[in-house]
C-alpha cells in the first residue's frame, strides 16, 4: 500500500508523505506544505493570509500577502430562522403579495374585456 499524503495534499514526494508538489482543491501550496485558503500559512519567510469563505484559492505572487481566492462561499439562510430569506419576508407574506397582485391584474384584465366588448356594443 501506499503512503498517505499529509492533510491538502494530492501529489506529495516520493518518500516524504510531509513534502507535499499539488495541492486538492480548497488549499493553496507554501514551502511544500498545504493550508486551507481559509487558514495563514506562516512558514520561514512566508507571510500569506488567508481568505475567509474561501473555497478555491491560489498562493499570491512571491508567496507573500493574502492568497488569490476564486470562490467565495457564505450561507445563504441564517440557520437561527431559516423560514425567512435574504429579503426579510417570511414566505407567508411573499405568497400573501403574490395573491394580492393577481388578484388586482385579474380585475383589471376583466374590468378592460367588459369595457371593450360591452360597451362596445352600446
Amino acid at each position: 500500500t501506499c503512503p498517505a499524503c499529509a492533510e491538502g495534499c494530492s501529489v506529495c514526494t516520493s518518500g516524504n508523505t510531509q513534502q507535499c508538489t499539488v495541492c486538492l482543491a480548497g488549499y493553496y501550496l507554501s514551502n511544500s506544505k498545504c493550508f486551507n485558503c481559509t487558514a495563514d500559512s506562516n512558514e520561514g519567510s512566508n507571510a500569506i493570509k488567508g481568505v475567509p469563505n474561501c473555497v478555491s484559492c491560489a498562493p499570491p505572487a512571491g508567496n507573500t500577502g493574502t492568497v488569490t481566492c476564486y470562490v467565495t462561499q457564505s450561507p445563504t439562510v441564517d440557520p437561527a430562522d431559516p423560514s425567512v430569506n435574504k429579503s426579510g419576508l417570511s414566505s407567508g407574506a411573499i405568497a400573501g403579495i403574490s395573491v394580492a397582485v393577481i388578484a388586482v391584474v385579474g380585475g383589471l384584465v376583466g374590468f378592460l374585456c367588459w369595457w371593450f366588448v360591452c360597451r362596445g356594443k352600446a
